[in-house]
């Protein structure tokens, strides 16, 4: 049995679908293996029942952090990394220490994937992969609710439970357009896409263009058999490139607390899935 999770994602990133996240993975129950094309803060992961699982993105920095945490450079420089990460306070000396590493290219493989998490975790929450990711760390100064190291700490904890969850995914960093038709379109195969949105989306450090959204469209129509879910903000363009799909209206909640419509598309509905089982 996997340790259970305090935090919902293994990185604190922009757009995240934390809160949703069960519901989507619930889309794909019927499937043996899953691609993720945009892996982001992975939040999805431990609620996949699926045995194997590929997680792609294109930020080099979270990939790394992945396959650091994985114990892809060795069992040692993994314990090193979670023992690092488990000694980081919320201070500004840790976010000046992390800039610096990231500025470096010599900087190791174990030392890019800590001073990454940090940015992450004890920077502005919620800003990993995009340009404001990292800043000072915010002190909570009112009686209400946790603090910043607190939070720094459940997500430091829980990386050994990560790394178990990592257990079944293989890691790739390409871009949609090579990764997608490597993708069988048989039953028990499914691919979960939570790409940039329209507008919020230009935040990340690899948005979207228009050619990217149509493209995107464009491959995942070939699936027949396999099952595709995408998650997007509420958008006109969005539900004229996806017409003729299964879209579900959704709400979730932003870094500020309010509400945000979105939507669900998929392919196949889950009743398909099982019949085709």
């Amino acid at each position: 049995m996997r340790k259970a999770l305090r935090t919902k994602s293994a990185l604190s990133y922009f757009g995240s679908d934390s809160e949703v996240a069960a519901k989507l993975a619930a889309m794909l129950d019927g499937c043996k293996h899953v691609t993720i094309p945009f892996a982001g803060g992975l939040s999805i992961l431990p609620h996949l029942t699926a045995r194997a699982v590929v997680a792609n993105d294109l930020n080099c920095l979270a990939i790394n952090f992945y396959l650091a945490v994985s114990g892809a450079y060795g069992i040692t420089r993994q314990k090193q990394l979670i023992d690092r990460c488990q000694r980081t306070l919320s201070h500004p000396v840790e976010m000046e220490l992390a800039g610096f590493i990231l500025e470096n290219d010599h900087s190791t493989n174990v030392g890019r994937a800590w001073a990454f998490w940090a940015q992450c975790w004890v920077g502005r929450k919620g800003q990993g992969g995009t340009s404001r990711q990292g800043g000072m760390p915010s002190v909570r100064r009112t009686a209400s609710g946790g603090s910043n190291a607190t939070r720094i700490r459940a997500a430091a904890g829980d990386l050994e439970a990560w790394a178990e969850q990592f257990e079944r995914c293989e890691w790739e960093l390409i871009d949609f357009r090579e990764l997608l038709p490597k993708i069988s379109d048989t039953t028990g195969c499914g691919a979960y896409c939570d790409p940039p949105w329209f507008g919020a989306g230009d935040s990340y450090l690899h948005s979207f263009t228009h050619q990217d959204h149509v493209d995107l469209r464009d491959m995942l129509s070939r699936f027949k058999h396999a099952t595709v879910v995408v998650r997007y903000g509420d958008h006109p363009t969005v539900r004229d490139l996806y017409d003729g799909w299964d879209i579900e209206e959704s709400r979730s909640t932003t870094q500020a607390g309010g509400k945000v419509k979105e939507l669900w598309i998929r392919n196949r509905t889950t009743n398909e899935v099982k019949d085709d089982s």
